[in-house]
């Protein structure tokens, strides 16, 4: 894996300037994450809360996706992250003040969980379409890659830092510490100079913009089923993950620390396979990254659900977080190579919806599974979805190509 070829977008001033912010960020936001989770569990002693709370998170996505990416090719994305990442901050800082006052009730954590949801729904689509913003087409896949790293390595550090926090610190000191993360990249971001000719103007209408780019995904035999795809794995990653609580009290009987070693041990294999994406110079070997390592992911998943030993289980979830993260950055990938880029802000806007909004979806009905037949179950039922997935998408992928 040669250094250079990992990090040649890096070369790029503006590129750099927002990895490093999201960085710092997305530690913050993974570190809060799992204090959440935690924090509901103790709280309520119940799978589906943990659910349900995931679910509230993530659900206003599905929602309100498609919009933003009609807003991500009409408006400037750079803005548009300033609102939405300064918009999570303030919400991430309320809560901590309730946590912190003694006053948080588990209907308050609904309501800003919800509330920072919808903030995400305008962040995470133009996310996605500012890459194209900061590097050229033949760097997109590398900076993919790289954005995945970043993202991974947060999974990988963050659940930890916050299982040995949480052995000190009251939940709510680790929510200030998540709002403090956002000021770095609202910073980069203020001083960022983006060409003009990156906000792209249209002057049809935007329902008439949406349509068009819901037309264009309908129409075309290799984005379509990489979409169907990427919504099956969102599901299949999402069960063990929302459910990883549970394990470390029932499976393992552990604590805050049992959980955020199990949590890095997924995130450290997805570190690896995002690294191993944005190593690769070509763009052909995408499609049998996105079917084989959905693939490979639900075979760990299912290995995972029968595991009943600490140090076993957790080589099984590197497995797991490398193989998975492989099918999900691949599928992006792929998806951007693939793209004409007036249809960029409102194809990846999908992708993201899918992604991300097919996850309330796989919370909700993990927690209920968990809570009626077992956690295991849970994790054996999503781990088959993800699984067909794939291998639905690589019989498409093959029959796009005859």
């Amino acid at each position: 894996m040669m250094w250079s070829d990992i990090t040649r977008s890096l070369h790029n001033r503006n590129y750099r300037h927002y990895l490093l912010g999201q960085l710092v960020s997305l530690h913050g936001t993974q570190i809060a994450s799992v204090a959440q989770s935690w924090l509901v569990y103790n709280m309520t002693q119940s799978s589906l809360m943990l659910g349900l709370v995931h679910f509230s998170m993530l659900f206003p996505i599905l929602l309100f996706g498609l919009f933003s990416g009609v807003l991500a090719d009409h408006f400037s994305r750079r803005r548009l992250l300033l609102f939405s990442q300064g918009g999570a901050m303030l919400l991430t800082f309320l809560l901590a003040g309730l946590a912190l006052s003694g006053q948080l009730e588990l209907w308050q954590i609904f309501v800003i969980a919800a509330m920072i949801g919808t903030t995400q729904a305008v962040d995470m689509p133009v996310r996605q379409s500012f890459l194209s913003d900061l590097v050229p087409k033949e760097m997109l896949s590398n900076a993919v890659g790289l954005n995945s790293s970043v993202f991974n390595m947060a999974r990988f550090i963050g659940p930890a830092v916050a299982g040995l926090l949480l052995l000190q610190w009251e939940a709510g000191l680790l929510f200030v510490l998540n709002g403090l993360s956002y000021l770095l990249l609202l910073y980069l971001l203020w001083r960022m100079k983006v060409p003009q000719g990156a906000v792209r103007r249209q002057r049809e209408s935007k329902w008439h913009a949406l349509k068009a780019g819901l037309n264009y995904v309908w129409g075309h035999r290799q984005i379509r089923p990489a979409l169907v795809h990427v919504g099956l794995v969102s599901m299949m990653g999402t069960a063990f993950v929302v459910l990883m609580p549970v394990f470390a009290d029932q499976q393992y009987v552990g604590g805050s620390d049992t959980l955020g070693w199990l949590l890095s041990a997924a995130g450290a294999g997805s570190l690896i396979g995002a690294l191993n994406l944005a190593r690769k110079r070509s763009d052909t070997a995408l499609a049998p990254a996105v079917g084989w390592g959905g693939a490979a992911g639900a075979t760990a998943l299912l290995l995972f659900s029968y595991s009943d030993q600490l140090l076993v289980s957790i080589p099984i979830l590197f497995v797991a977080g490398f193989s998975i993260t492989t099918a999900v950055a691949s599928t992006n990938a792929y998806i951007q190579v693939l793209l004409e880029d007036q249809m960029r802000g409102r194809v990846m806007s999908l992708f993201s919806m899918i992604f991300v909004g097919m996850a309330p979806i796989g919370s909700l009905s993990s927690g209920a599974i968990a809570e009626w037949w077992g956690i295991q179950w849970a994790v054996i039922l999503f781990a088959l979805l993800g699984g067909a997935g794939s291998l639905f998408f690589l019989y498409q992928h093959s029959a796009a190509k005859e």
